[in-house]
């Protein structure tokens, strides 16, 4: 059978089963080793029957076990960078690279090139904190994360890709001693008791549910905030689509004065609040 036959074959049987096709190609894609330019140009080639087998435990196991693609795989790609993930840590999404850029981009505008101390709160797989390091040298990131284990994910990122992040274990501000230019988190926001799919439950439950309506640990990060940022500084916020409202109250109420601004994903939802002290954001 040839990996197009292959492609088509699992997709039908993906979409049957309410699960991603595109997922169906990715995962057939690495699994193939060739690079996306090779696997293009050898769809048409007739695979073996031990690639068959390997590609049939791996689609059974994200479409009938409802274990996502990167667990299967190991990794995924993040800002371009091959991040290794398990269940002990959140999937990198697309959001998060938007939110990634657009600090990148404040940066430049609020701190114009200087040196700056930077705290990624609750960094899962590191992928926040490394990419900042990797992208800005002028950047000093810490990371932390409530979860040992997390953390062991993303002291390999931070080893594998080269990034110079100083990791450590707290919860939210616990364990943390000093004060930042930029804060940045990507905090559980869904609503504890909300139905989710099965898939997105093979995720850490910590790394998910954010209290009763989702809102707890940004209530809990801009109430603490103040002791930990200087008279200049940047907190950021990746949130639901439907807390932009929310948020932007909870900023207001820990500090009356700040800038705020909220941005949208590339899809059009608000999924973004960036709080400015001392200074106006753009």
């Amino acid at each position: 059978m040839t990996i197009e036959k292959l492609i088509s074959k699992y997709q039908k049987f993906a979409l049957k089963h309410d699960k991603e096709p595109e997922s169906i190609k990715w995962l057939i894609m690495e699994l193939s080793f060739y690079t996306p330019s090779e696997f293009y140009l050898h769809l048409k080639d007739e695979m073996n029957e031990s690639f068959i087998k390997m590609i049939d435990e791996a689609v059974n196991k994200y479409v009938l076990e409802s274990i996502p693609v990167q667990h299967i795989l190991g990794f995924s790609y993040f800002y371009g960078y091959k991040f290794k993930v398990n269940n002990q840590v959140l999937i990198p999404r697309r959001e998060t690279e938007e939110l990634v850029e657009e600090v990148l981009s404040l940066y430049d505008q609020y701190f114009d090139g200087k040196k700056v101390n930077v705290l990624d709160l609750g960094t899962g797989s590191g992928c926040i904190a490394v990419t900042l390091s990797l992208e800005e040298k002028n950047m000093l990131v810490d990371a932390s994360d409530i979860s040992s284990e997390a953390l062991e994910v993303a002291k390999e990122n931070n080893h594998e890709l080269g990034g110079n992040v100083h990791l450590f274990v707290s919860d939210w501000f616990s364990n943390v001693d000093k004060k930042y230019d930029i804060i940045v988190a990507n905090p559980p926001y869904i609503p504890d008791g909300e139905s989710v799919q099965d898939i997105v439950l093979k995720e850490p439950n910590l790394a998910l549910f954010g209290g009763l309506n989702g809102l707890k640990p940004y209530e809990i990060i801009l109430s603490q905030a103040s002791k930990y940022i200087k008279d200049k500084s940047i907190i950021a916020f990746e949130h639901s689509m439907y807390q932009n409202t929310e948020i932007k109250a909870l900023v207001l109420k820990y500090f009356k004065d700040a800038s705020i601004y909220q941005k949208k994903d590339m899809q059009g939802r608000d999924r973004m609040t960036f709080v400015g002290i001392g200074g106006i954001l753009l």
